[in-house]
């Protein structure tokens, strides 16, 4: 099996496919570039060429929000340096695409993006890119409840604004969709005083689309507790980033199901495509429709335990990073 090196730039933004290769039989080794590494070029490189030379790996994948902390083509002129293959995992597409992956993939020997129609884009640019899903990290699975994450309703996610603007490209990325979809599956909870807690960055902040009431906020959490408030939780919402692809899903909708949790989301095509409604979770396509939903499987504990676990087995069965990582070898086996 390969050795692979996993360079992950802000590391606690992202899913861990480090880990999806070692569940698939690889060695691998981590190089995590966080905010320490901001602007400190020479840093990263004598980090990358020294672990390039001591571990000696077949190929390098990479993927993260490389932007704030290096020259994404100097990096990839290192690796290449030292003969090997490099792939980026588009973990940002779509909304980021032009900025962050687009990029990174130029100078990549191949491509992986969990959206279908960027396959077709990425060609026009003489990039090989194949469809690899978001997933579920071995992390987020059942777990006893803990007492002072005990709430009818659950959010983990961040409060994004309809557009943000980032200053050094001044390029501009729209969140309308995920934005409506704040609204859609809080407000009317907000509204009719359910017991809700909402955890993640920005949600009490003035300058954001939706302003959350400062006692429904939890703070921000460590990944390691997040499996605790869905096990202590009836219903674990979700909010969808992409509406019209049919193989984007939230990698929070994998982790709710991942832990066992019952996932109200918000509709999407990928949810659709991915996931049977009633059956493995369940979504909704406006304010009206999500407290009627929220009323309906609060009132019904043995319908939303069955789905519950219904969506769990799914997950299990087909959507770990396991199950993306052997798709990536499967796929590199025929490059290398």
């Amino acid at each position: 099996m390969y050795k692979i090196l996993v360079c992950v730039f802000f590391p606690d933004l992202y899913n861990e496919m480090q880990q999806g290769f070692r569940e698939a039989g690889c060695e691998v080794r981590e190089l995590l570039i966080g905010e320490e590494y901001i602007k400190k070029y020479d840093l990263v490189k004598l980090k990358l060429l020294s672990t390039i030379d001591e571990f000696r790996p077949d190929f390098v994948c990479s993927f993260g929000w490389w932007k704030d902390l290096i020259d994404i083509n100097d990096f990839i002129d290192v690796i290449k340096s030292k003969g090997l293959f490099h792939i980026w995992w588009s973990s940002d597409d779509p909304v980021c695409c032009g900025q962050v992956s687009l990029p990174a993939a130029k100078k990549s020997d191949l491509v992986f993006t969990p959206v279908d129609y960027l396959v077709p884009e990425y060609a026009k640019f003489g990039v090989k890119a194949f469809l690899l899903p978001n997933a579920c990290s071995s992390r987020y699975t059942k777990v006893s409840p803990k007492a002072e994450y005990k709430n009818d309703l659950v959010l983990v996610g961040n409060n994004y604004s309809f557009r943000h603007v980032d200053e050094e490209s001044k390029n501009s990325i729209l969140y309308k969709f995920r934005v409506d979809g704040t609204y859609q599956m809080l407000q009317p909870l907000v509204d009719n005083q359910k017991n809700l807690k909402v955890w993640g960055k920005w949600w009490t902040d003035f300058d954001r689309a939706f302003l959350l009431p400062v006692p429904l906020y939890g703070g921000e959490l460590k990944k390691e507790e997040i499996p605790y408030v869905y096990a202590s939780s009836k219903i674990a919402l979700g909010i969808q980033q992409v509406a019209t692809s049919k193989t984007y899903v939230s990698t929070r909708t994998y982790e709710v199901l991942g832990c066992g949790a019952f996932h109200l989301t918000q509709f999407s095509c990928g949810i659709d495509y991915y996931f049977k409604k009633g059956v493995h979770l369940d979504w909704s396509n406006s304010k009206e429709e999500t407290l009627e939903l929220v009323d309906y499987y609060l009132a019904h504990d043995d319908i939303r335990e069955k789905i519950a676990l219904n969506g769990k087995r799914e997950v299990d069965e087909k959507h770990r990073l396991v199950h993306r990582a052997k798709s990536v070898l499967d796929t590199i086996a025929q490059y290398i």
